[in-house]
């Protein structure tokens, strides 16, 4: 053991008790926060000094989350690049096992644990029954058998959970049996009745799990290492699959540096590459990567790329696919119920290879396309059969429709041959060779070939409405190298798909002459570059949608107007001088021809409308042109007689530049403007008409939902901006005054009258409750605000300050719950959350923490409206999906982008794109 380490009064300890071969006398425990740890490190085990105070301790090993125990005796900055000293991993139940277990052992799964030897030598000293075997920290263990040689006892029968299990583990098996002449029975290099290594399943969960941490660099140096030097000494674990990965990975040109060594000239910064693995959809690994400047995207992997970041691009792509090939090999194997992965390199290697040219396989029958009515739904389909394709190498894509939603349009991404494998398996050399330039131009043309039919049969089979697809294949994402481009008609591809074995379009050439398609080989199979027939966003594929919702009058279908309670886009216009902005530009471009235009588009706009206060305006600027005071220069007087028709902007403009300066005069000041704003007899409130401010779409569309009793069946206009920032204004500035709380409440509850479907209102009014320390009434205006949110930050703050409010209210159990949802939801108080539940369990003793069903059970009791954000999201969602059904394009995106930010679904924001590319 090595020196002491002293923890502080945060750190989280628990003392051991009960382990096998442990001597009197001496206190063992872990610690599972307040030290040092690698990324995915779940505790160390320590010997404590004292036993009545473990404020010292000696560290013996580090334990991570992936079943993983080695010695050390100081905390670690990384992973040990070695092998573990004890690992637990689970394993299937033989026919045998399965007969013995009882009714409940579906919920459980079996589990070994393994000692490492000094001589490298690998043995299994116990068994156990897991159950949460999928959620490491909520699992529990039982043993099961013990090797009977082993000297000390083990209380079999309670579970215990994760860190705990795996402490008690290493201590009794390795740390207090090196005091012994215990030698473990099943040794590796015994038969494979006796579990010897060459029978072992190949461990796939501990590849995947090195590619969990955040660093993906380390991780491609970690798994290399480790591979190689299991090998090293150990010949007879090295398997088939893993050399074809730790070969990829060194093709890719990655391993040994790090991501600081892949900085490029102009960038703000370096890659920020992160693993993802999409779930959801294909379940491969995408590599999030992007370059930028402070103005500009210069890489992202797909469509945007540069002369400077061209090579580290082909590198990480090189790295993603080495992986997806490597997974993707893994997931057939299984699916053969083959997951012993005994295969050898040039068995492994030709079924990757076989990928490419069977990519079609999983095209969807275009014969039986999809139930899917309206705009929305065929775009989402659309789009979900891009995120479900499950492709060697990355297929970035982008798409439109025509008006009608019976022509598709796609642009894809194809790989360029250096950003696919450079090596492949050689029988005669009996090791990886480069593939010659031939085979890789082959390679790439045919996969760009594969990737065309593949799109062309997705999109037929999203929708029965679709016509014709049109692919443009983009080599490497750049759009002047585009190499493919073809029409399908929906018959013909029909034909095609039903005449092809497997459906795989074995000669991807042939099938694309049946159609109108441009490609040219050369004579290495290469692609040269071609002209494209078609442009996304242009003829057929340009649509007569309105951008601006303020003046969109497309009328809403029944459903958008039940849910948001008006018959169009404009009505649902946040800008109270949004009509008022389009004469300004009316009359400024009459101007542009002269003075007797501009009065001429004045008279007109004053005869046609009905508002009495344009037609003040048009009468005062007519007048100010015939006395001379404004002449054919006068753009800007024009606007500000519009825009600024309350005179309230350059008031607001002051107070904002005093408060930024923390200059005090700009209370007086806003003070002041909210007088005179509220004084404004055009914005009382009537039995037909109210008025109030909302700060975007999304904001008036929650409106619809919740504040129905607000409305009370009046048209809703939209309110000055600057009648309501004042109050918010003030609100938020005499929160930062000793004796400005009951004031800043004032302002705080105008502040609600006035914008009930903002989330801030509420909070303004929970700050100045909390100043006044009126904990009920802030806990209830943060309950009023979890009512409203549609934004995760907004959402996060009133959890954060609910906590607060609880632990002062001596509601302990809420408070705990409260900062627990609050780091969930990962919004910019998730750190100070963390924090403060530490300190919050060390302070309150015997507090204790909850699962998620009995936080939510205990917040519910509590009246806090937990489900409130998930469900303004999805109604954003549903409201979306019907105003663009009504062809209301633009406010429907707006809608959907909020939603999508709590509401994740890979397919959403494509086919946003695409929405957005028509217009």
């Amino acid at each position: 053991m090595g020196s002491p380490v002293k923890l502080s009064f945060f750190a989280k300890r628990d003392v051991l008790r009960c382990v096998p071969l442990m001597s009197s006398g001496v206190t063992y425990g872990y610690i599972s926060s307040g030290l040092a740890m690698p990324k995915g490190g779940a505790c160390y085990v320590a010997a404590f000094d004292n036993p009545a105070n473990t404020s010292k301790a000696r560290i013996v090993a580090y334990i991570d989350w992936f079943g993983r125990a080695y010695s050390c005796d100081e905390p670690l900055a990384q992973e040990p690049l070695r092998d573990p000293d004890l690992v637990v991993y689970t394993c299937e139940d033989n026919v045998e096992s399965a007969e013995a277990n009882n009714e409940n052992a579906d919920a459980t799964s079996p589990a070994r644990l393994d000692v490492f030897l000094g001589d490298g030598s690998r043995r299994t000293v116990a068994e156990a029954r897991v159950a949460n075997v999928e959620n490491t920290r909520k699992a529990e263990f039982s043993y099961t058998a013990i090797d009977d040689s082993f000297p000390g006892k083990f209380e079999v029968a309670n579970p215990s959970r994760y860190l705990e299990f795996m402490s008690i583990a290493y201590l009794a098996f390795v740390e207090f049996a090196r005091c012994t002449e215990w030698e473990p029975k099943s040794a590796s290099s015994d038969s494979s009745d006796d579990g010897a290594m060459s029978n072992e399943a190949f461990d796939l969960a501990a590849v995947f799990s090195r590619f969990q941490q955040s660093d993906f660099f380390d991780a491609i140096n970690r798994e290399v290492l480790e591979a190689e030097t299991s090998w090293t000494e150990n010949p007879e674990r090295a398997r088939g699959i893993e050399r074809f990965l730790v070969n990829g990975l060194r093709d890719s040109g990655l391993v040994g540096i790090s991501g600081d060594a892949l900085t490029v000239e102009g960038a703000t910064e370096g890659p920020n590459a992160r693993l993802i693995r999409t779930s959801r959809y294909s379940n491969l690994f995408f590599l999030d990567f992007m370059y930028n400047t402070q103005t500009e995207c210069l890489e992202d992997g797909a469509f945007a790329s540069c002369d400077a970041t061209r090579e580290i691009r082909h590198k990480l792509l090189r790295a993603e696919g080495a992986l997806n090939r490597f997974l993707m090999v893994s997931n057939f194997l299984e699916s053969e119920e083959d997951d012993t992965f005994e295969q050898t390199e040039e068995e492994i290697s030709k079924l990757a290879d076989s990928f490419v040219e069977y990519l079609c396989v999983q095209a969807p029958d275009p014969n039986t396309p999809l139930e899917t009515t309206g705009r929305w739904d065929t775009h989402i389909a659309i789009a979900q059969a891009g995120e479900l394709w499950r492709a060697p190498y990355r297929i970035p894509y982008e798409f439109c429709l025509n008006e009608a939603c019976t022509e598709v349009g796609f642009n894809l991404a194809v790989s360029c041959k250096f950003a696919m494998a450079q090596t492949h398996w050689d029988s005669d050399v009996n090791d990886y060779l480069p593939y010659t330039s031939f085979e890789l131009s082959a390679t790439e043309a045919r996969y760009a070939a594969h990737a065309a039919l593949l799109a062309a049969s997705s999109a037929f089979h999203a929708s029965a409405s679709i016509e014709k697809v049109c692919v443009n294949c983009l080599r490497d994402g750049k759009r002047d190298d585009i190499v493919i481009s073809a029409e399908f008609d929906r018959k013909t591809l029909c034909e095609a798909y039903s005449a092809s074995e497997a459906n795989a379009f074995k000669e991807p050439f042939e099938t694309l002459s049946r159609f109108n398609a441009r490609f040219n080989l050369e004579g290495d199979n290469g692609l040269r570059r071609i002209d494209k027939l078609f442009s996304l966003g242009q003829g057929a594929f340009k649509s007569s949608f309105e951008r601006l919702v303020a003046i969109d009058t497309t009328p809403f279908n029944e459903k958008a107007r039940d849910m948001l309670h008006v018959d169009c886009p404009m009505r649902m216009s946040i800008f109270e001088d949004g009509q008022r902005r389009a004469y300004a530009d009316e009359v400024s471009a009459a101007l542009d021809a002269g003075v007797e235009n501009a009065e001429l588009a004045l008279k007109q706009i004053h005869d046609r409308t009905e508002d009495l206060l344009v037609r003040d305006i048009c009468n005062r600027l007519l007048a100010a042109f015939s006395e001379g005071s404004l002449g054919e220069t006068s753009f800007l007087e024009v606007k500000e007689a519009f825009m600024d028709a309350y005179g309230l902007k350059p008031a607001m403009m002051r107070a904002s530049s005093l408060m930024r300066d923390d200059d005090p005069a700009a209370i007086g000041l806003l003070e002041e403007l909210a007088a005179q704003g509220d004084a404004i007899d055009g914005f009382n409130d009537t039995s037909r008409v109210c008025y109030r401010y909302f700060d975007s779409y999304e904001t008036r569309a929650i409106y619809a939902k919740r504040c129905l009793d607000d409305a009370k069946g009046r048209i809703v206009n939209p309110l000055a901006d600057e009648v309501f920032l004042a109050h918010d204004s003030l609100a938020q500035e005499l929160t930062t005054t000793i004796t400005g709380a009951d004031e800043a409440l004032r302002h705080a509850q105008r502040c609600i009258e006035l914008s009930p479907a903002r989330a801030y209102s509420y909070l303004r009014a929970a700050r100045a409750y909390f100043m006044k320390d009126d904990y009920e009434n802030e806990v209830k205006m943060c309950c009023k605000a979890l009512e409203v949110t549609w934004k995760v930050d907004d959402a996060g703050l009133a959890f954060y300050w609910l906590a607060y409010s609880f632990w002062k209210l001596e509601k302990y159990d809420a408070a705990v719950a409260c900062y627990k949802r609050c780091s969930m939801l990962n919004s910019y108080m998730a750190a100070e959350a963390k924090a403060e539940l530490d300190e919050l369990l060390s302070s309150v003793k015997g507090l204790k923490r909850h699962s998620v069903e009995e936080d939510e059970a205990i917040l519910q009791a509590h009246g806090v409206p937990l489900n409130a954000l998930t469900e303004n999201a999805e109604f954003l969602l549903a409201a979306a999906r019907e105003t663009i059904d009504s062809s209301a394009v633009s406010l429907g995106c707006i809608l959907a982008a909020a939603a999508v930010r709590i509401s994740r679904d890979d397919a959403i924001v494509p086919a946003l794109r695409a929405l957005n590319v028509t217009m």
